[in-house]
């Protein structure tokens, strides 16, 4: 294995969950609340255990004699396998195609997270590192998952190997989540700090990432299935570990091996639904205001590429639900498909722990009136919020514990100048709504435990080392008693520095960049009293 190693290396390790405690909140906190962030912080994981890439890839490519199956399509090998891979779970990846294609690769480019060949080492994961003797070169970049000059070398070697195949050779092309930073090769009229600013100003109006990626591949050479295009007449093998809600492969890492049906005229109203035009460089405003959209290679049908989904966020809750069950909950899959407003989300989990508590309690109408705020504020979700009123009736009369397990992926709408990710503001939204609702004052004093944890399962929520955060309804208090002001850090969205010094970290999830990434899992726990 030829490595490339960014010079900023973040110094993490891989699930050493983090759960530091000061001596006065260790005696604070109740064992049940102790053991219950435990848990979900073992259900958590769990769900990133499951989709470790190694086993993934080898179900997927099966080789008999020089034959390469994959699903109905079959190759015929003869040293003429190039690889190219992208994403924060790729190396993993790299690693399961070598096993199993050996010596009928010739060469490959790897464009991976900064760091992450150390972070595997220091955790004795080697089985998801290429080979010494891999021909795959792994060039590491994106520090804090922003493209820099370190992958943006690596797109441009992405985009040599493609050119210069022929039709007797096959290109796999290994995507997870994370493609996006690690691919970045803009149009010769766009800069790379240009297209980045652009990535910049719409996250933080809280774009989601179908918007994000909408531009991206509208504005590269690579993405919007510029590599297929390059690549051609070789054969294309994409396998991809899925980072959208819906796993819509036009979107992973920004769709670069399938045909691109987005236009100019799309992104242009993008950048008018977030009222930005005046702040997106001008060079950008040309090219998507030229008369005619980008017009792809017509002579290219894509009849040689085979796109293949390996897998996804379901795997993962599958997996959290399993650890549920051997702990003792009762597992309630809401969604796997949550969206929106990282605030807006919290809300929904914060309401749904009233809810479950009136069901507990036995009081009828206040869960009917909780139950019918919930599915009018999120009437999206009023199919998920019926089926918890209507399933978890045997638990709730066996006072059972329930773990209510959520996935997808929310967005933040930057307005302070904090340090943060989705995943703690959410937790920090929670732990806020939590103490400032009545109910949970009730909640508290009956003995009932609420925990709500939301983390990243690549390990990086947003440009920080952390993977997210846990809630519960003391936090807030104990935290102001300890001189920190929750609600501030909130408004500032500066969710990062206060789970890091509240507590020294003791609510921070730190597990280091994981190997995988396939959106984020939320994980809320209520348990009644004497459970």
């Amino acid at each position: 294995m030829q490595r490339i190693v960014s010079t900023h290396l973040t110094k993490l390790r891989l699930f050493q969950f983090k759960l530091k405690s000061t001596t006065c909140l260790v005696n604070k906190m109740s064992v049940h609340v102790k053991n219950s962030c435990h848990d979900a912080l073992t259900m958590f994981k769990a769900g990133i255990q499951a989709v470790l890439p190694n086993q993934m890839v080898k179900n997927t490519l099966c080789m008999e004699g020089n034959i390469l199956k994959v699903k109905d399509r079959t190759y015929r090998l003869n040293h003429n396998v190039h690889v190219v891979a992208f994403g924060k779970a790729v190396i993993g990846m790299v690693r399961a195609t070598d096993d199993v294609l050996g010596n009928h690769i010739v060469d490959g480019v790897a464009s991976v997270p900064a760091g992450i060949t150390d972070i595997l080492k220091e955790a004795n994961k080697m089985d998801l590192l290429p080979n010494d003797a891999s021909p795959v070169k792994v060039i590491e970049g994106a520090v804090h998952n922003l493209p820099d000059k370190d992958s943006y070398q690596a797109a441009q070697d992405v985009h040599t190997l493609a050119k210069s195949l022929t039709a007797e050779d096959i290109l796999i092309v290994l995507i997870s989540g994370g493609g996006s930073a690690l691919l970045p090769a803009p149009v010769p009229s766009i800069t790379l700090e240009e297209k980045c600013h652009v990535a910049k100003v719409l996250g933080s109006k809280g774009a989601t990432i179908h918007e994000l990626n909408t531009i991206r591949k509208n504005i590269s050479t690579l993405k919007g299935g510029g590599l297929a295009v390059t690549a051609y007449p070789a054969k294309v093998i994409t396998l991809i570990l899925s980072d959208i809600i819906g796993d819509d492969i036009g979107l992973i890492a920004s769709g670069p091996t399938v045909v691109n049906n987005s236009t100019h005229q799309q992104c242009l109203d993008i950048l008018d639904k977030y009222n930005v035009r005046e702040e997106i460089p001008q060079s950008v405003i040309n090219y998507l205001t030229m008369q005619d959209d980008r017009v792809q290679d017509q002579s290219v049908d894509f009849s040689h590429v085979q796109n293949i989904i390996v897998g996804n966020n379901h795997i993962a809750v599958t997996a959290a639900v399993r650890e549920a069950e051997k702990l003792g909950y009762f597992p309630f899959i809401f969604s796997t498909s949550l969206y929106g407003e990282a605030q807006e989300v919290s809300d929904l989990f914060v309401h749904i722990a009233t809810l479950l508590y009136c069901l507990y309690e036995g009081n009828a109408e206040k869960a009917e009136a909780v139950g019918d705020l919930l599915k009018e504020k999120f009437e999206r979700h009023k199919h998920d919020i019926q089926r918890i009123q209507e399933l978890v009736k045997i638990c709730v009369e066996d006072k059972k514990a329930i773990a209510v397990i959520g996935a997808g992926e929310t967005t933040v709408a930057v307005t302070g100048s904090g340090l943060g990710g989705r995943n703690q503001e959410l937790s920090l939204a929670a732990g806020i709504a939590m103490n400032q609702i009545p109910e949970y004052k009730e909640i508290e004093r009956k003995g009932y435990k609420v925990t709500l944890l939301s983390g990243g399962t690549d390990g990086q929520d947003g440009p920080t080392d952390a993977a997210g955060a846990l809630a519960y309804p003391s936090q807030v208090t104990w935290a102001r008693e300890s001189g920190f002001n929750a609600e501030h850090y909130l408004h500032n969205n500066d969710s990062y520095n206060f789970y890091k010094k509240f507590g020294e970290g003791k609510d921070h999830i730190i597990t280091g960049l994981t190997g995988t990434n396939v959106m984020d899992l939320n994980i809320l726990l209520v348990i009644p009293p004497n459970d």
